[in-house]
C-alpha cells in the first residue's frame, strides 16, 4: 500500500499500526498542510466570530442582517488570508535561526498524527465545510458562505468537545 496514504487514512479516523504511523514519506508536505489548514481555520473563526461583530459594534448598522453579512464576508476573507499565510509561516519557521531540519519535520509530522485532538478538529472542520456547502446549495444559498459557516462550526464544536470531553494527551 502507498505510504502517503497513511496520512489520509489517519485523517479519516482509521486506526493505524505504529509502523504505519511512523512511515512519513512527505513530512514537509504534511506540516505545510497542517499549518495552512490551521491558519484557514483561525482566519475564518476570527473574522466571523470576533472581528465582524466588533466592526458592526463600532460602525452601524447593527441589525442582525448586517452582522451576518459582515460575519460571512470577514470569515471568507479570513480563510482566504489563511491560505498563503500557512505556507509563509511554515517556511519562516523552517528557515529561521533555529529552523526545522528534515528530522524536525519528521518529528513534528509524527507527533501531529498521534495528536487525536488536532485530528478531530481537522476532521470536524472538513465535515463542516463540506456539509455547510452542501446544505447551502440545497437551500439555494452561496456554497462558499455555507462552507465557511460549516468550517467555523466544526472547528468550534470539536474544540469544545476536546476541552470538555476528550482525553488529555
Amino acid at each position: 500500500m502507498s505510504r502517503q496514504f497513511f496520512w489520509f487514512r489517519n485523517m479519516m479516523g482509521q486506526k493505524l499500526a505504529d509502523e504505519e504511523m511512523g512511515e512519513i514519506k512527505y513530512p514537509r508536505m504534511e506540516l505545510y498542510t497542517h499549518v495552512t489548514f490551521k491558519t484557514i481555520q483561525a482566519g475564518a473563526l476570527l473574522g466571523m466570530v470576533l472581528i465582524a461583530p466588533a466592526v458592526r459594534l463600532v460602525s452601524g448598522p447593527r441589525t442582525l442582517n448586517a452582522i451576518s453579512e459582515t460575519a460571512l464576508r470577514y470569515g471568507r476573507n479570513g480563510a482566504l488570508i489563511g491560505i498563503p499565510l500557512g505556507p509563509l509561516m511554515t517556511y519562516g519557521r523552517a528557515t529561521s535561526g533555529d529552523g526545522l531540519n528534515e528530522d524536525g519535520f519528521i518529528d513534528r509530522a509524527y507527533r501531529l498524527r498521534y495528536n487525536r485532538n488536532q485530528v478531530r478538529v481537522d476532521q470536524a472542520s472538513i465535515v463542516g465545510l463540506l456539509g455547510g456547502a452542501g446544505v447551502a446549495v440545497l437551500l439555494g444559498s452561496s456554497a462558499v458562505s455555507g462552507a465557511i459557516v460549516g468550517l467555523v462550526g466544526g472547528t468550534v464544536a470539536m474544540g469544545m468537545y476536546n476541552t470538555v470531553c476528550a482525553e488529555k494527551q
